[in-house]
């Protein structure tokens, strides 16, 4: 799980310095352990510090992630006379870096971020996966650097405090819960960007990309495409669910997770799978256009397939309103309500049950498969389609900051300088190019901020999330079959369907997309509308000074759904914009943030 931390150039005692990345080392992992730190003058690195000695130098890594493809990395290594001692992830890439440098990251698949320190230059080399799977955060303290996988880490050292000025509250309120890549909602703190990485030397990062999708022409016909993706999905599968720990599938009884489910059950028997349900949400569930269905049926026709042995977890309004708290620790930041919530409380029920679990996500984002896809309303926009309108965004900000903070502008200028970075290829046609910006930015900014809160949830309960649809070599693909093709036969993610027509049920091959079960029960709400009513009568409380709490009164007391829908539709609404409201409270409080806004 998460074991990166590290900080180079500050001036403390070596004792001090063992001190601090001890405590950065609890704020990552869950679970207690021995620690193998590496501290060397003014670096110190922790907690897994491996070192290797090549050619006379020696090289320090610290890491976490998951290679796809370590066993021909490891012929690779033996073709060039490397001896390979016991096989690890972080034994490969110390070696891999030794021997090529930067070069060797367009050798590597699979999630990962890791740090390499060379003694003989004395610079710090920092690293991250394509697509931003595995976290890595940083700060910039004058002529020092801290980095770890969570934010909070950071923290822990005395000149790193949690700050937010204008910026981190356009983040928080512009495009959140999407993050421009880079930043984060803190002052001075950033991450390394997916297919990123940096070399710090003499008090400088100097950062560079070495990943970006190429856009190219489609000259596969539907036949050979669909093969190609079969083919590529299975190997993903396949390699995901092999494994020496317990294994287990989300299983929601929508396209993707039964995909995986049904390939996964190729090669294995006596599969476990498991899905997510509320309290209260048979009786009170209601059809919309974003959630046409509820997923039991669906589930069951899936899993008696399959012959699974299926475990429905179904979750109490009460644990899913306490665990918030828990939910803003794991992120660090104030992102989703209830739908992190209910994922840490899915992925804690998984635990006793399964180590590795795998999911259906990011086939969205490859596949094209959001509402935003398919509406009208949002290809005439140019703006990001999940942040369309902004009037409830701009409504939230507390008065005085409305006018400061400019989101539109804000928010339009990320739009326009988000799709300068949009590989496109001459030959695309108006609706390729239209479908691969908005393919683009819901994988580097939407999806971004998914890939985070499934792994951030998932430690928190020392489980791994493996997504197959993650497999680079498949995105890459994807990202180049034409909008014809991928909308195949008039079906949202139509191409994924033909690949899976001959194994999945007829009922859930052409099932309408549904979002992630959120809960729709009325004591939640209730339990929401409590703290947010306790909270309006303490007028002096810190989050009033950032947010408008005569808008946060009038949507409390307005039960009318649509008036009050903010943000990304299908998934917040009314109850989630409370307790956003209620998390934005709880974060600023419980981890002291410091507001570096301008007098009123």
């Amino acid at each position: 799980m998460c074991k990166i931390n590290g900080f180079i150039n500050f001036n403390y005692t070596k004792k001090q310095a063992k001190n601090i990345i001890t405590q950065m080392s609890q704020q990552t992992s869950v679970i207690p352990h021995e620690l193998k730190i590496f501290n060397h003058k003014k670096v110190c690195l922790g907690d897994q510090a491996l070192h290797y000695t090549y050619r006379g130098q020696t090289y320090t890594i610290v890491y976490q992630g998951e290679l796809d493809n370590l066993t021909a990395l490891c012929l690779y290594l033996r073709r060039h006379q490397i001896q390979i001692k016991d096989g690890t992830d972080a034994e490969i890439i110390v070696k891999l870096y030794a021997l090529l440098g930067a070069k060797m990251l367009h050798k590597i698949q699979g999630n990962f971020a890791f740090a390499i320190y060379e003694n003989t230059h004395q610079r710090l080399f920092l690293a991250r996966d394509q697509l931003g799977i595995m976290p890595l955060f940083y700060a910039l303290n004058q002529n020092s650097l801290a980095f770890s996988a969570k934010i909070s880490a950071l923290f822990v050292h005395p000149t790193i405090r949690p700050c937010v000025n204008l910026d981190g509250l356009r983040e928080l309120f512009g495009v959140c819960p999407a993050r421009t890549p880079g930043k984060t909602v803190y002052k001075n703190i950033y991450e390394i960007k997916p297919g990123e990485y940096g070399y710090w030397q003499n008090g400088k990062l100097t950062t560079k990309t070495y990943f970006k999708f190429k856009s190219q022409p489609h000259t596969d016909n539907v036949n050979t495409t669909t093969t190609k993706i079969r083919k590529m999905l299975t190997k993903a599968v396949h390699q995901h669910s092999s494994s020496q720990h317990r294994v287990g599938l989300m299983l929601s009884g929508g396209l993707d997770s039964s995909a995986i489910t049904a390939l996964a059950a190729q090669n294995q028997t006596n599969l476990k799978t498991f899905s997510v349900d509320y309290v209260g949400n048979q009786e009170n569930f209601k059809p919309t256009d974003f959630s046409p269905s509820r997923d039991n049926y669906y589930i069951d026709l899936v899993a008696k397939r399959y012959k699974t042995q299926h475990n429905y977890q179904l979750l109490n309004s009460a644990d899913l309103s306490l665990t918030l708290h828990e939910a803003l620790m794991a992120r660090d930041y104030p992102s989703m309500a209830d739908i992190d919530s209910s994922l840490l409380l899915f992925c804690r029920a998984l635990k006793e049950h399964i180590d590795v679990c795998l999911s259906g996500e990011f086939a969205d984002e490859i596949f094209c498969g959001y509402p935003w896809f398919y509406r009208q309303d949002t290809h005439q926009a140019t703006t990001f389609p999940w942040a369309i309108d902004l009037t409830v965004r701009e409504n939230t900000v507390a008065k005085h900051l409305k006018n400061k903070l400019q989101l539109k502008k804000f928010v339009t200028q990320s739009f326009n300088d988000a799709v300068a970075e949009v590989p496109l290829c001459t030959t695309d046609t108006p609706a390729d190019r239209q479908m691969k910006i908005y393919s683009y930015l819901t994988i580097r900014w939407f999806g971004l901020n998914l890939l985070e809160r499934g792994e951030r949830m998932a430690t928190r309960c020392n489980l791994q999330i493996r997504m197959p649809f993650t497999n680079l070599k498949l995105a890459q693909y994807v990202y180049n079959i034409p909008w014809t093709m991928k909308n195949h036969n008039n079906q949202e993610k139509g191409i994924l369907r033909t690949a899976m027509q001959d194994i999945l049920p007829k009922e859930v091959l052409n099932r309408k997309k549904c979002p992630y079960p959120k809960t729709v029960d009325p004591i939640y709400t209730e339990l929401i509308e409590q703290r947010i009513r306790a909270l309006l009568t303490d007028e002096e409380h810190p989050v009033w000074q950032i947010v408008n709490i005569d808008y946060v009164s009038q949507v409390l007391n307005n039960t009318t759904t649509h008036s009050t829908r903010p943000w990304f539709g299908q998934l917040m609404q009314r109850p989630q914009y409370l307790a956003f409201i209620y998390q934005i409270a709880t974060w600023l409080v419980e981890y002291q943030v410091q507001l570096d806004l301008p007098n009123r």
